[in-house]
């Protein structure tokens, strides 16, 4: 009788249990007062995957009001993005055929957190619902966009995108620590079988660390013989003694009065799309002019609103070089005098500007490379990018590529070793190297006869012969092709074991150990070794019959 099986050995498993481990071990090596640990070590990366997915949050960082009963800057939210690709020589980009869902296993609800979602004490309306005008109360746990702390990224051209999640810092487990890295689950499955086809561990930054108590707590340098016990009230009194009587038509009378009060009610912030009224300077304008020669240029100065001295949000490979804030966005001066705060912010070709590392958008945010990737697909998030100083951001590059920093494995993407030039121009070495496997095995009859298929690729981007040797245990097996196996980059081939167990009865108890070896013929110390175990079990198990 003839079988064939498929079983895979112990290989695979062992191999998530790694990577899981030490992706939790990460999670945790941050503590909540922003002290840092060294990043985790590399692993092993599963090299036979179909599918990857490159994910992050937009803008490296998302601030939001820890009180919303008086005033609102920003709503508790953060901005995922993800591209799915199609492993291959050519990788594919795709957004059709696969379905791209998001969750928080730490934190999958916000009311309680935060009183966004809760009644306002002055006027009696959802304090969402008052400070956004919105036609009717925000949902729990709902988001501006319609967005939860679970479902799906919505497809675009390139894309998948959920905008507004409504994430707070603060875990299911403990409302009163903060904890500001937090992390998504992003997971691609097929659209039709909803099977799982890959997935992502990926920082959704959120942070309430916006210190306004430095100066404007009772009777602070910020608001003189003005002590409500409430900074944000300490904030209304402040605006309402220097600029009442020069409040617009329709927005007369104390800001006191009409609480909760959004700033970008009358200042426009490009941050939340709200154009303000005329006349009025944009909120980047009114607060970075208002407060230029009050805060230090440095990046300990604008930690005193930005998160911030626990935070440390500016995290990026070139804030550990010993770059700060003003290095890019220039004084508190500079940044008032931007016509359009957050639409012209500073580009990585002023400095890098050799011709290689050219912006096609003009934030660095919106541009796109290699392949068609957004940059920070690749080198993360603006104001982290990669490497980071927060260990949490490097979880994913590591489950892509088994180590942290910019995803610089040409194999996470391409089926093998492209020979052309990649991103920016750079052209890959010249490498030697192949996969070669699974382990297989199975439990077999005697008389029968197991077939083993194993896939021999070229993964390197120089043409190769393979040697194969084998031997078999109890000398049941057979294997072909033996080689010598020629294979230009990205090509494979298929090596079979054939194992005839003997008919006679008394092979029960017995196994057959089949090592198969594949061998560059060029560079002998290319070697890769699989094994097949057949197993003759010592008697023949037959299952009841149950009368249904």
């Amino acid at each position: 009788m003839f079988k064939s099986s498929r079983a895979v050995g112990l290989a695979g498993l062992t191999f998530g249990v790694i990577v899981f481990a030490l992706a939790a071990a990460a999670i945790g090596l941050r503590s909540p007062d922003g002290a840092t640990a060294a990043p985790p070590p590399a692993v092993p990366v599963d090299t036979n995957r179909q599918y990857v997915v490159v994910a992050w949050n937009d803008l490296g960082m998302h601030c939001y009001n820890r009180d919303f009963n008086d005033l609102a800057v920003l709503p508790p939210a953060n901005t995922l993005w993800a591209q799915v690709i199609k492993v291959g020589n050519p990788p594919q980009i795709i957004t059709t055929g696969v379905t791209v869902e998001y969750y928080f296993p730490t934190n999958t609800y916000s009311v309680g957190k935060s009183n966004f979602w809760s009644t306002n004490p002055y006027n009696g309306v959802q304090n969402a619902r008052s400070i956004f005008n919105l036609p009717a109360d925000l949902p729990d746990n709902m988001g501006l966009a319609g967005k939860g702390l679970s479902g799906e990224l919505d497809p675009q051209a390139d894309h998948f995108v959920a905008e507004w999640i409504p994430i707070t810092e603060y875990n299911d487990n403990d409302w009163n620590t903060r904890d500001p890295y937090q992390l998504a689950q992003i997971v691609v499955k097929d659209a039709n079988t909803h099977a799982e086809l890959t997935r992502a561990t990926v920082v959704a930054p959120v942070s309430t660390e916006m210190r306004c108590d430095r100066c404007h707590s009772n009777n602070g340098d910020g608001n003189e013989n003005i002590a409500t016990n409430v900074v944000e009230q300490n904030i209304l009194m402040k605006h309402d003694q220097e600029n009442m009587n020069e409040y617009p038509p329709g927005h007369t009378g104390s800001l006191m009065s009409q609480r909760p009060v959004l700033c970008a009610e009358c200042h426009s912030s490009n941050a939340i799309g709200a154009p303000g009224l005329p006349g009025i300077p944009s909120l980047s304008k009114a607060m970075h002019g208002k407060h230029k020669d009050k805060v230090a240029n440095s990046t300990d100065g604008c930690y005193n609103c930005h998160p911030g001295p626990s935070t440390l949000c500016l995290r990026d490979v070139m804030s550990s070089a010993g770059m700060g804030c003003v290095d890019c966005h220039g004084t508190m001066d500079q940044v008032a005098r931007n016509p359009q705060p957050w639409l012209n912010e500073p580009r990585c070709d002023t400095c890098h500007n050799s011709g290689q590392y050219n912006q096609d958008k003009p934030l660095y945010r919106l541009s796109k490379g290699h392949g068609g990737l957004y940059c920070e697909s690749c080198h993360d998030s603006t104001h982290a990018i990669a490497p980071s100083s927060q260990p949490r951001d490097a979880i994913k590059f590591i489950e892509l590529q088994g180590h942290a920093g910019t995803l610089d494995t040409c194999t996470v993407c391409h089926s093998s070793m492209p020979t052309g030039p990649g991103p920016h121009g750079i052209v890959p070495s010249l490498i030697r190297d192949f996969t070669f496997g699974p382990n297989r095995g199975g439990g077999f009859e005697p008389g029968d006869t197991a077939v083993y298929t194993h896939t021999l690729q070229n993964t390197g981007n120089l043409e190769d012969a393979y040697k194969i040797e084998w031997s078999s245990s109890k000398g049941w097996a057979s294997v072909s092709p033996t080689g010598p196996i020629t294979l230009t980059p990205g090509a494979q081939a298929i090596v079979t074991a054939t194992v005839n167990v003997p008919g006679d009865p008394g092979v029960r108890g017995q196994m057959d150990t089949t090592l198969i070896t594949a061998t560059s013929q060029t560079s002998i110390t290319l070697s890769i070794q699989v094994i097949d175990v057949t197993i003759v079990p010592n008697s023949r198990l037959y299952l009841p019959l149950v009368r249904r």
